[in-house]
């Protein structure tokens, strides 16, 4: 089985290269960091690691979306069996990636999996999981699709599903808009216990709150 990992970042270089540390063992067919624009050295200490870097300037940028749907059109002529998604900030340990190759050894027809921080959500700030919660119920409900973690940022996803669905979102609501989208399509879905990490400090997040909420609703009602 072959895995592309596609890894959108954004001023990421404290926390960067652990994650494509934690990659290594895996031996992935591939993997593309997108440098959504960083002025911190994040592409630098990517290539440093050995990985594939794709830089998308001011102007080229400006979300998640942008960022992951750029580093799908750069992989899509690819020939491979599923893109995995991470997120660039620390926030997912690449080891929980294990769980995920086990599911697919039990049950190779899953389609998408969707890491979920369900059993771990005490660490999660309150305030983010409830949005979260809610979030994924309401849009579940209307997709018809159950979901434990609907915004999670580590997931996988059979090629040949994602390549055929048209995705126009530009931010965090890139996700969401994933899985409604793929709900139109009879999958085999699966939900992979993930450890959530978040470091002890004030968080840091690219992430805004409300306004980032209201527009994955927003986007994914649009679905």
């Amino acid at each position: 089985m072959k895995i592309a990992a596609i890894i959108a970042a954004h001023d990421e270089a404290e926390c960067i290269a652990l994650v494509l540390e934690g990659l290594k063992p895996f031996s992935l067919h591939r993997i593309l960091v997108v440098d959504d624009g960083s002025t911190d050295g994040t592409g630098a200490v990517a290539t440093a690691a050995g990985v594939e870097v794709m830089r998308l300037e001011s102007g080229q940028g400006g979300g998640k979306g942008q960022a992951m749907r750029a580093g799908m059109a750069r992989l899509r002529a690819d020939d491979f069996d599923f893109y995995l998604f991470l997120d660039a900030d620390g926030q997912h340990d690449p080891a929980d990636l294990q769980h995920f190759l086990d599911h697919l050894a039990a049950h190779s027809d899953a389609d998408f999996l969707i890491g979920s921080r369900f059993q771990d959500r005490a660490k999660i700030p309150a305030k983010r999981w409830r949005t979260n919660a809610l979030g994924t119920w309401t849009l579940g409900r209307i997709a018809g699709v159950t979901w434990e973690d609907s915004q999670s940022g580590f997931r996988m996803i059979r090629k040949k599903v994602l390549d055929r669905l048209d995705l126009r979102a530009t931010g965090f609501a890139i996700e969401m808009e994933i899985a409604m989208k793929a709900a139109d399509w009879k999958l085999h879905w699966a939900h992979i216990p993930i450890q959530a990490i978040y470091r002890p400090g004030p968080h840091r997040s690219h992430f805004r709150g409300v306004m980032d909420t209201w527009l994955i609703a927003w986007e994914s009602l649009k679905c």
